[in-house]
């Protein structure tokens, strides 16, 4: 989930509804996977009001719908960035193989061979949407996720005829543009891989969403304190990255996306960290740098045995201490 002087009215909105685009994503307290009652216990009960889902909202009617609205969460549909996941993760297989020499480490295998062209994608996001406009818990998508960086910018197109889609059906409510980095180690560089900031336009993305977590190893649990947590080189890459694409932060807002889990995530791998302390650096780094909504990932897809908010009570207090810090900065 940024050329200056082109604002997302570049997009075809008026520049009143391009606005309010931004607004809607400003002032978010939000947590990623929160899709049962003990997770939404937990996190509104630290703060956060907003849900991406991957699965989409629960129905109208159903039982989750009534516990969402019970506590006042708000969701995020993501599943639009789970379908243009596949269609890349097809072209990784078909015409956009990895370099020579290396592995398809994005998508070893094309899980999902029928999202073959833009016209599927479209066709499956325009029945989602049409089902969210009747949805009163939806409030916005997160329409793009993780992206194989030798095949940089191939969605941005795409993402852009999302958007007229959305604008559509369900007008007024904002598309976020996710990109990930890696918190590596103090002083290091290339945490951004600057290729798939090619994906970021205004007629794409409404918003912006960093989402910076530390890498996986393979073995015992460590305690990150090596990394920098302040992202004090990471957040300038990403910066400069999408500014080249067209990205100006006082008129797409950017949600700065914590790392809130650790430990064991599978069989063989573990995520350094967390300790309340790393978890604060890493909110006051995204809020300082002008976070417009602070969030965390997540409540749930982290693997069953992963230390989360809900399970470690360590998890929980960084959340309510990067919230406390980032309030410093009028943010959440």
């Amino acid at each position: 989930m940024f050329v200056a002087g082109v604002t997302p009215s570049a997009a075809g909105a008026s520049g009143g509804s391009a606005r309010a685009l931004a607004s809607a994503t400003s002032g978010l307290t939000v947590g990623f996977e929160i899709n049962n009652k003990p997770r939404i216990v937990n996190a509104t009960s630290l703060g956060v009001t907003t849900a991406i889902e991957y699965n989409g909202a629960p129905p109208v009617g159903s039982r989750l719908a009534g516990i969402f609205a019970k506590y006042h969460v708000s969701v995020i549909d993501a599943r639009i960035s789970d379908v243009l996941g596949e269609w890349e993760c097809h072209r990784t297989h078909t015409v956009a193989p990895p370099p020579p020499g290396e592995e398809d480490w994005f998508c070893p295998k094309d899980y999902n061979p029928n999202v073959d062209s833009p016209a599927v994608v479209l066709a499956q996001v325009r029945e989602w949407v049409k089902e969210d406009a009747s949805n009163p818990l939806v409030k916005g998508y997160w329409v793009l996720d993780d992206w194989a960086p030798w095949d940089g910018g191939s969605g941005r197109a795409l993402l852009a005829e999302i958007h007229q889609v959305i604008d559509e059906l369900t007008p007024g409510l904002p598309a976020i543009c996710g990109f990930g980095g890696a918190i590596d180690q103090i002083g290091q560089t290339g945490g951004f891989e600057s290729p798939i900031a090619a994906n970021y336009s205004n007629a794409g993305c409404d918003a912006v969403g960093l989402y910076n977590y530390a890498e996986g190893v393979y073995g015992e649990m460590s305690s990150g304190e090596n990394l920098d947590w302040s992202m004090s080189l990471l957040l300038g890459e990403e910066r400069e990255a999408l500014e080249a694409e067209g990205w100006v932060q006082a008129d797409t807002p950017m949600i700065g996306i914590n790392q809130g889990w650790s430990g064991r995530t599978s069989v063989h791998e573990y995520t350094p960290g967390l300790s309340v302390a790393q978890m604060v650096d890493e909110a006051r780094a995204f809020c300082a740098g002008g976070a417009a909504s602070i969030a965390w990932y997540g409540w749930g897809g982290v693997g069953h045995k992963a230390e989360t908010s809900v399970n470690t009570p360590r998890i929980a207090e960084g959340v309510r201490q990067g919230l406390a810090a980032c309030a410093e900065y009028g943010v959440g």
